[in-house]
């Protein structure tokens, strides 16, 4: 892969019913910027990869070129929050198969993040193989890890026993963050289908963990297909608009190397 402080060419996402592509607009090489998504059932089954794959490739023969960089980003797979001490191989299958359903054939992964602690989620083995069958040097991280790290450098808290729960939307999955004295204490990510769903999943959040305050986050290349609530009942105390994606990547890389 490239140099880690520059951004990856080309980002795939992946969430349960879309395949996404973004190719970064590249003047030099005269690669012109291109972005489109494919609805699928089952992201994580190869057929419905490679589907969307070829796809997108004959949308875009500039996509067969040879990239250095591509990033897959993992939108929407269930994770959970480990401490960095134990993110060894085995107690990371030890404690993580506790938590997450792991099924035979899929790959145990981690991202570190900032506070000690590592985003740790699994892909089937299957899925890695057929995107690395298009782009061998792919690698995947969790939008939790970005997001979080991104949280850490922009607006970080810091005080103690001050606690915080940030909503994101992209697309059509609601993901919450919820940070205490700033030390990331939980992340979820929901489906949703309307905007009572997207209502309903935030109140439980907060009235479940209490927060002092609700922040709305958002991201400067993201549109959600619902709108926040704006009722009465659910106040946001401030808003984090964060850069695009790609340069979440980058940075992410540039604080882990």
């Amino acid at each position: 892969m490239s140099n880690l402080a520059n951004p990856p060419e080309l980002i795939i996402s992946l969430s349960r019913d879309k395949v996404g592509l973004r190719l970064l607009d590249q003047p030099e090489e005269g690669i012109r910027g291109w972005r489109s998504s494919f609805q699928v059932q089952g992201v994580f089954l190869e057929d419905q990869i490679s589907n969307a794959l070829d796809s997108a490739l004959n949308e875009n023969p500039s996509l067969i070129d040879h990239f250095n960089d591509v990033a897959v980003v993992v939108v929407d797979r269930p994770n959970i929050l480990i401490p960095e001490v134990y993110s060894a191989q085995e107690r990371l299958s030890e404690i993580a198969g506790r938590y997450l359903r792991i099924r035979n054939g899929d790959t145990l992964s981690s991202d570190a993040i900032y506070d000690g602690m590592v985003v740790a989620y699994s892909l089937p083995t299957g899925t890695i193989n057929v995107l690395r069958e298009y782009y061998s040097n792919a690698g995947h991280i969790h939008l939790i890890s970005l997001l979080w790290n991104a949280i850490c450098k922009i607006s970080p808290s810091g005080a103690y026993e001050h606690s915080r729960l940030f909503y994101f939307v992209t697309g059509n999955t609601l993901i919450i963050i919820g940070e205490t004295s700033g030390k990331l204490t939980f992340s979820k990510n929901f489906f949703i289908q309307d905007k009572g769903d997207l209502a309903y999943y935030m109140i439980a959040c907060r009235n479940m963990l209490r927060p002092k305050e609700n922040w709305l986050l958002t991201m400067a290349d993201e549109h959600s297909l619902f709108e926040m609530p704006q009722e009465p009942y659910f106040n946001m105390h401030d808003q984090l608009t964060l850069p695009e994606l790609h340069i979440l990547i980058a940075e992410h890389r540039t604080c882990a190397s």
